[in-house]
């Protein structure tokens, strides 16, 4: 079975390569944030803690980073149910699946913590530097026994509860769910049940509530109410307005755009999956815009969240990546169809780069909606300095681009590879 397992990590190398990056990446930030919270400069100890929000934030860090790789390995899994259903099929056990996954996950996830570690150590005197030259705070990095120990506990606790996913995710399958992978029974609403005007009633709210934003004049914490609405909006806006639009439109407006009738039919499917994503961005953005704008007397706290802020964008950047990576890769027997009625290799490239744009552009721009409103609000009541703000939105904007074009060179060399 380990000969099985490692056949089948080999066979699909940049799905893992992909989990294994964002499991890395996670463990340095926790490595580095706590660290960073209980240095002198800050002052974390979460025993009897003077310093209440460094405490909360880096909770908030660490919570969200565990968020991230439950999501990147739930994903990594589900998309493994061919494979465990090959091994029922065979009349493999369910010992033996246990086997599988415990080799497949937990090799990647034993690989990449001392990885994690070592880069987190690796970055402590640039981490310093930065910490001084934007906060003026000197901050000394060094192992201790009280953030290593946390990092430790914290990072056993995921490895166990991953792994405890992974077990009952085989278990409670049939061949029949597992070959089906992460299809499910959908519940549709009779179209006579649906007013009309309802599915312009969540574009309404989630632009309102980005304009209510300006309403919080010097108590920054009422916005994170209105981002927490403007979320839940969000949602429904993708669920009851712009899907049931593609859906509309795909068959009756582009029939004779046939590369237009592709993307955009992969763009609305894509949606589907994004819209977790999209909230994740706003409801981070909207907490850390809010903490900046009420430490903003306080240099040390401030250039904590502006530092939350520069690494959870680009973390959960990439589990956007890996997530999209994932679905592409699965997309293999779609596109060899397309070029078996006619679609050529510059279509089928021209096609996936469309779809990206669409993807990525509307992430940007609904997230950029209230990220950019919230700072703005905050500029006009003169609690965050526009320069700030400026690099909030470079390094979201930035963030999604890389992706993105990683996302396209990535899919681009499956496509080639798929020819050959």
């Amino acid at each position: 079975m380990i000969k099985t397992a490692a056949r089948s990590l080999r066979k699909d190398l940049d799905r893992a390569g992909f989990f294994w990056i964002v499991f890395v990446l996670s463990s340095m930030f926790m490595f580095m944030f706590f660290h960073l919270a209980m240095s002198d400069a800050i002052g974390v100890t979460f025993i009897n803690s003077s310093n209440d929000l460094p405490t909360y934030l880096t909770v908030f860090n660490v919570g969200l980073c565990i968020v991230v790789i439950f999501l990147a390995n739930d994903f990594y899994v589900k998309k493994k149910s061919g494979d465990l259903a090959v091994i029922l099929i065979c009349g493999g056990t369910y010992g033996q699946l246990v086997e599988f996954l415990l080799f497949q996950t937990g090799i990647l996830m034993v690989l990449s913590i001392p990885a994690g570690i070592g880069l987190g150590y690796l970055c402590f005197p640039v981490l310093g530097m930065l910490f001084k030259s934007m906060s003026g705070c000197e901050v000394h990095l060094s192992f201790g026994l009280q953030s290593v120990t946390l990092t430790a506990c914290v990072i056993i606790l995921e490895v166990f509860w991953c792994t405890m996913l992974n077990l009952g995710y085989s278990y409670r399958n049939s061949i029949l769910t597992l070959l089906k992978g992460q299809e499910k029974i959908k519940l549709k609403t009779p179209k006579g049940l649906t007013a009309p005007g309802v599915r312009w009633v969540y574009p309404a709210l989630y632009f309102g509530c980005a304009a209510l934003l300006y309403t919080c004049e010097n108590a920054p914490e009422q916005m994170v109410f209105w981002g927490f609405a403007g979320t839940a909006a969000m949602w429904g806006m993708i669920n009851k307005t712009v899907v049931p639009w593609l859906e509309r439109s795909v068959p009756e407006k582009w029939i004779h755009d046939g590369d237009k009738l592709v993307y955009m039919g992969l763009f609305r499917e894509d949606l589907k999956m994004a819209r977790l994503y999209i909230g994740l961005f706003i409801f981070t953005a909207n907490i850390l815009c809010a903490l900046m704008a009420g430490t903003i007397q306080n240099s040390g706290e401030f250039m904590l969240c502006l530092l939350s802020f520069a690494i959870l964008i680009p973390l959960l950047s990439l589990s956007l990546m890996f997530r999209f990576a994932t679905e592409a890769a699965g997309r293999k027997k779609q596109f060899i169809t397309l070029s078996r009625v006619g679609y050529t290799h510059e279509q089928l490239r021209r096609i996936k780069n469309r779809e990206l744009l669409c993807l990525y552009g509307f992430i940007t721009a609904v997230s950029l909606v209230y990220i950019l409103n919230i700072l703005t609000a905050l500029g006009i009541f003169h609690l965050i300095p526009g320069k700030i703000g400026a690099v909030i939105v470079l390094l979201f904007v930035g963030s999604m681009a890389v992706c993105g074009v990683i996302n396209s060179i990535q899919t681009g060399i499956w496509h080639n590879r798929g020819e050959n």
